[in-house]
């Protein structure tokens, strides 16, 4: 009667084995608890305990290997935890220069450059530059390094200037050196006289000598 009762005790525990085993193959962690459980077994046969206290331990020990792996797990979650804490991913260093870039600049206008004023010239004068229109000037008289203006109203300007300047500037809106000394706006020019070799008449009635160098070009600008 104890040969039977140990008899199948012993194909109980291993039954009990084998399908632990079978069951381990499939996890790791089945494994690692099937080990300690088999372990338990081997100890509890070994002593000849009964089923009960077999049960107990294997409870215990499944206990264990709870508490073992939810340390482990608890480790695991905090250390991570402290190192997503010091990675900052989508923080932009404040500290950090941007590079530094040179304010864009306007581009210098020269004088050729720049805009005439509704094709007005500068007359510079002691208190005032004055702008006027070419149309609005009747004739220039050179006086020394200064510039004699007459205007078709009658008034009368003295500037700082050489004709020469002003020469330049002038015959491209159809003025005419008719003389060393003078320089005429062929809009204001009356007639051509016969006297003293050639001279202009101007419609104010003032007469402009015209220079022998100068009289086959001035007969060919106003028309023979």
């Amino acid at each position: 009667m104890i040969f039977l009762l140990h008899h199948s005790r012993n194909d109980f525990v291993i039954k009990l084995l084998n399908s632990l085993i079978m069951l381990s193959m499939r996890n790791k962690l089945i494994f690692a608890l099937v080990f300690i459980i088999c372990f338990q077994i081997q100890i509890a046969y070994a002593a000849m305990i009964g089923i009960i206290e077999l049960i107990i331990i294997l409870i215990i020990g499944t206990l264990f290997l709870a508490f073992i792996v939810g340390m482990v797990i608890l480790i695991y979650s905090l250390i991570k935890r402290n190192s997503n804490k010091t990675e900052w991913p989508n923080t932009i260093n404040i500290n950090q220069q941007a590079p530094y870039q040179q304010p864009a600049t306007e581009p210098k206008i020269t004088p050729k450059e720049a805009v005439p004023n509704n094709n007005k010239i500068a007359l510079p004068q002691q208190n005032e530059t004055r702008y006027v229109a070419p149309e609005e000037i009747l004739r220039c008289e050179a006086d020394n390094n200064y510039t004699n203006f007459f205007f078709s109203n009658g008034e009368k300007l003295l500037i700082s200037k050489s004709l020469k300047e002003y020469s330049d500037l002038l015959k491209p809106q159809g003025f005419l050196r008719a003389h060393q000394s003078h320089l005429v706006n062929t809009k204001f020019v009356k007639s051509w006289l016969k006297e003293d070799g050639g001279t202009l008449l101007m419609d104010n009635g003032d007469k402009i000598p015209v220079s022998k160098p100068n009289r086959e070009l001035v007969k060919q600008v106003l028309g023979k």
